[in-house]
């Protein structure tokens, strides 16, 4: 058996109350492996987006505490990467001036910069598009402008808010296996925020199922699948049992019934 990876970042009991007074976490606590792909399944409003940002720093927890285990560095912002729902990029500056955008805050010029905004559109399959500007690009390429964004500063974790949910069904399977393949070739450590349970058990070594706000983990899965796993595997029977076990869990959730 192999030998447990330590986490990169570790959740411990959070909760978060905003200031409004709604509870949008009780008690979540994950650990994310280093190189391992987590989903977060759950219904609206459970707080999976929540979790992301108190991941990312952009938020504090209310209790517990949100770290990276073995780290003396207090500030981990710079080694995070986060692609949002919207690829959000700036309509006035073409595909390489957004991609520089991370690195441009660096103090990083365009000239020194312009060797890794063309390895990371490479990545995402944008070789040629540097300098076309983001009405000249369909939904999915806007996307991929995003991902290649966010790995420009060689992130150790990759957070990903539901960035395929408004693409067609071809163009969203495209992207799963890019992203699959980007996984595999850099060692990323990705956490993916999705309501598709065929997303999440596409791409993911574990899925974490939150349970209706206050949102907490009502279920963990170990997707146990080959590495490879394109439409082989989209179409097994493994495939099937997986789906249909992840979508009773869900139900049972929903319904307060013990999984």
């Amino acid at each position: 058996m192999a030998e447990p990876v330590a986490p990169i970042m570790s959740l411990d009991r959070v909760g978060k109350v905003f200031a409004n007074g709604v509870a949008a976490l009780s008690n979540f606590t994950l650990d994310v492996s280093t190189g391992e792909l987590v989903s977060l399944l759950g219904p609206s409003g459970c707080g999976k987006s929540t979790v992301l940002r108190l991941m990312a720093g952009l938020m504090a927890p209310t209790t517990g505490r949100v770290f990276w285990p073995g780290s003396r560095i207090q500030d981990h912002r710079h080694e995070i990467g986060f692609v949002f729902q919207e690829p959000t990029l700036m309509p006035w500056a073409d595909v390489a001036d957004n991609v520089w955008m991370p690195l441009r805050l660096r103090g990083v010029s365009r000239k020194k910069a312009s060797e890794r905004i063309e390895e990371c559109l490479s990545l995402v399959g944008l070789e040629g598009f540097a300098d076309a500007y983001p009405r000249e690009l369909s939904g999915g390429m806007k996307m991929r402008v995003s991902l290649a964004r966010a790995l420009v500063l060689k992130p150790r974790l990759l957070l990903m808010d539901e960035p395929f949910g408004a693409l067609d069904e071809i163009t969203r399977f495209r992207l799963n296996d890019d992203l699959l393949r980007l996984k595999r070739d850099l060692g990323a450590t990705i956490v993916f925020v999705t309501h598709s349970i065929f997303e999440s058990v596409s791409l993911s070594d574990r899925v974490i199922v939150m349970s209706p706000r206050p949102g907490t983990v009502a279920a963990e899965i170990r997707i146990d699948a080959t590495p490879e796993r394109g439409i082989a595997f989209r179409t097994s029977q493994s495939y099937g049992d997986l789906c249909r076990d992840i979508s009773q869990v869900l139900a049972n959730v929903a319904t307060g019934t013990e999984t």
